[in-house]
């Protein structure tokens, strides 16, 4: 059974909080020592501003952000804060929105409350629930987003 990308979405940003701080310990993502090494065309092993604009555009976006010591090159080190810096920032996000759809703080959202605070995760209510018993457990929405993303890495399919 295949997910809607945008219900994955937003079940990912909205209900997998706390959840993702509990995860496997985080490192850099699968392939990222070919990929900075394709991005690093000198050599000097870190990322100017101008192998950022021709490799890796979200990089460059946020170049002033990652460079956090301002030299103009971003060194693995910076980048691995600044990814840590996100995951952290995702999981508070997502943990306050999952609490203020959780109206009854018993740790896990039913339909009525995925109704009124996450109707998109809502309509696809059972998809989440996998042992099917009217709540979603932070656990659930653990397993949905970790579908989602070996859908993304796996060309659309659900990882195996």
């Amino acid at each position: 059974m295949e997910m809607p990308r945008l219900f994955v979405m937003l079940a990912c940003a909205a209900l997998a909080p706390a959840a993702i701080a509990a995860d496997e310990p985080r490192g850099p993502p699968p392939g990222a020592g070919e990929h900075w090494a394709a991005l690093d065309t000198d050599g000097d092993g870190a990322i100017s501003q101008a192998e950022a604009q021709a490799g890796a555009p979200r990089m460059a976006g946020h170049f002033g952000r990652i460079d956090a010591n301002g030299d103009g090159r971003i060194t693995r080190e910076e980048a691995a804060q600044a990814r840590e810096r996100r995951h952290e920032e995702f999981t508070k996000r997502a943990e306050e929105h999952y609490r203020g759809a959780d109206t009854n703080s018993d740790g896990s959202i039913d339909l009525a409350e995925a109704q009124t605070g996450m109707p998109r995760a809502a309509e696809h209510f059972g998809e989440i629930d996998a042992d099917g018993n009217g709540l979603l457990t932070r656990e659930e929405m653990r397993t949905a987003m970790h579908a989602r993303r070996g859908e993304r890495m796996h060309g659309g399919e659900p990882k195996k």
